[in-house]
C-alpha cells in the first residue's frame, strides 16, 4: 500500500515514528500521524490544519500530560468523595514513586502508556515502534478516501481524512483539546480540496 503514497504522505508516516519517539511513546498512534501531518507546512491537509490553528507544537502539547496534581485538584476531587492522597499512595504502590507526581517532585516526564513495550537493546537505541490498530485503520481509510475522491495516489490530505473518522476517539480527543472536532476539520479540508480542484 505504501507504494501508492505520495512523497509527503510517506514522510508523514516516517515522521509519526519520530514524533512517538520524541514523546517517549512505545507505539505509533493516530495522534502521532496527526502531528506529522500538521508538520508538513503548506501541503494539502497541513494547510487546512494550520488555518484552523492546529500546529505541530499545539498537537504535541495536547498529547503531553499537564503535570502533577496539586492542591486545587485535591479540593475538586475531595468534593467528589475522592481522596487524592489515597489515590496517589495506591498509584505509587502499583507503578512506583512519583507515578502521579506531587507538589514536591518534578512531574514524571514523557511517560508512555502501555500500548507497546520497548524491545531490548542499549538505552537510546533505535528500535522498531509498532503502529496501533487504530493507526493502521486510519492508514487503510486513507486508501479508501483516495479511491472515493478518484485520486491515483494517497496524499497527505487522504491521510488526514483517514484520521478524521468518528470511531477514532484519540484523534477526536486531541482535536477537542485544540478547540475543534473531526467534522469541522473534515469540512474545512474538503472545502480546501474542492477550491484547489
Amino acid at each position: 500500500m505504501f507504494e501508492q503514497f505520495t512523497k509527503e504522505a510517506r514522510f508523514a508516516v516516517i515522521q509519526a515514528q519520530e514524533e512517538a519517539r520524541g514523546l517517549a511513546h512505545t507505539w505509533i498512534g493516530s495522534e502521532h500521524l496527526l502531528v506529522a501531518v500538521a508538520a508538513q507546512e503548506g501541503a494539502p491537509g497541513a494547510a487546512t490544519l494550520a488555518r484552523l490553528g492546529i500546529t505541530p507544537a499545539a498537537c504535541r502539547a495536547a498529547l503531553t500530560p499537564a503535570g502533577p496534581l496539586d492542591s486545587g485538584d485535591a479540593e475538586a476531587l475531595r468534593a467528589l468523595g475522592i481522596d487524592l492522597d489515597a489515590v496517589r499512595a495506591r498509584a505509587e504502590e502499583r507503578f512506583g514513586p512519583g507515578a502521579l507526581g506531587s507538589r514536591e517532585e518534578e512531574p514524571v516526564k514523557k511517560r508512555g502508556l502501555p500500548f507497546g513495550r520497548r524491545r531490548g537493546g542499549a538505552k537510546g537505541a533505535r528500535s522498531h515502534i509498532p503502529f496501533t490498530p487504530r493507526a493502521k485503520k486510519a492508514l487503510e481509510r486513507s486508501l479508501r478516501e483516495a479511491l472515493a475522491r478518484k485520486d491515483n495516489r494517497i496524499g497527505l490530505e487522504h491521510v488526514l481524512l483517514g484520521l478524521l473518522h468518528p470511531q477514532d476517539a484519540v484523534t477526536a480527543g486531541v482535536l477537542r483539546r485544540l478547540g475543534t472536532d473531526p467534522a469541522t476539520v473534515r469540512a474545512g479540508l474538503i472545502a480546501d480540496l474542492d477550491r484547489a480542484a
